[in-house]
């Protein structure tokens, strides 16, 4: 496992659209703002290139989200990993122009270590890990599945500033800002 800060569109973001808690956003947003994003606890992420969040189904519905989900792929070249928890976390960094510190989970034995990290809290949220990267991959698959559409944590803040379903200092904020890594 390792550490990295990411780009808001190299994150494909979770399926809550919009965020459920706006308090918990306006925490992080604040955070981000003022530069201080590196004393969060990282965010989990699986790297595509360790697997891929399919349905292993042969349903007309499972074959729909498969290939809804391998045709976003395909369009966004730039989204290199699966976000495991942290929605907030990647919306604030996305909203105010700044990476996200996350924690990179490439293998199997990656996993050992987070039930510690979990009660450390040096990660947080991310309630009944899998110990595995297929494990987590299938927890992904039934996350998203039904999803209409697949979303960067970049895109994701464009979508919800556009329709304006933020509080407006943090519209303004983010439009008063040249977009450095949202895009």
């Amino acid at each position: 496992m390792k550490r990295a800060n990411l780009k808001a569109n190299e994150i494909i973001t979770l399926r809550d659209y919009p965020v459920y808690n706006e308090q918990i956003l306006k925490i992080y947003f604040r955070v981000f703002q003022k530069g201080r994003g590196k004393v969060l606890p990282p965010c989990p992420v699986i790297p595509i290139k360790a697997g891929l969040p399919l349905i292993n189904s042969k349903t007309t519905k499972a074959k729909k989200y498969n290939l809804m989900l391998i045709d976003f792929l395909r369009s966004n070249p730039k989204a290199k990993y699966f976000l495991i928890d942290g929605s907030h976390k990647t919306t604030a960094a996305a909203l105010t122009h700044r990476k996200l510190p996350v924690i990179i989970f490439e293998k199997d034995e990656d996993f050992k270590g987070v039930k510690k990290m979990l009660d450390s809290g040096e990660i947080l949220g991310w309630y009944k890990p899998k110990p595995t990267i297929k494990g987590s991959l299938d927890e992904l698959a039934n996350h998203h599945f039904g999803t209409n559409k697949f979303m960067t944590a970049g895109e994701k803040a464009i979508k919800m500033v556009k329709e304006r379903i933020l509080p407006e200092y943090m519209v303004k904020y983010f439009k008063s800002k040249r977009i450095k890594y949202i895009t």
